[in-house]
């Protein structure tokens, strides 16, 4: 689906006019006709607007994604940055990382033991 057409059944959806929208976002009342119409579409900065106006992500706006909102994480942010991180990584450099990892959990696992024998 297109950007237009979201954008259009965005603005149903919320009984917003054309207008009020063009008001609440500062965008020219035939700027924001030319979106709707299919005519123009919005530079980046007005793109990341309209998805924090309606609530949405930028990739729904785009007809990249069908879900409006991403599904909550239940990563914190360092456990994200490490995912990002590592998906940057060539497959074999992901793989000493993977062995790194095991290798610190077994330390930890043999710390665990030692204090429960203490």
């Amino acid at each position: 689906m297109d950007f237009y057409i979201r954008l259009e059944n965005l603005l149903e959806e919320r009984n917003l006019t054309q207008k009020q929208l063009s008001l609440d976002l500062h965008i020219a009342s035939s700027t924001l006709n030319g979106y709707v119409n299919n005519n123009r579409e919005p530079d980046f900065a007005t793109l990341i607007r309209f998805a924090k106006y309606f609530d949405v992500t930028t990739d729904y706006l785009l007809g990249l994604s069908n879900e409006k909102k991403p599904s909550p994480s239940s990563l914190n942010p360092i456990e994200g940055a490490l995912i990002h991180l590592y998906r940057t990584l060539p497959a074999e450099r992901q793989e000493l990382i993977v062995e790194q990892a095991r290798f610190y959990q077994s330390l930890e696992l043999k710390q665990q033991k030692n204090k429960r024998r203490d």
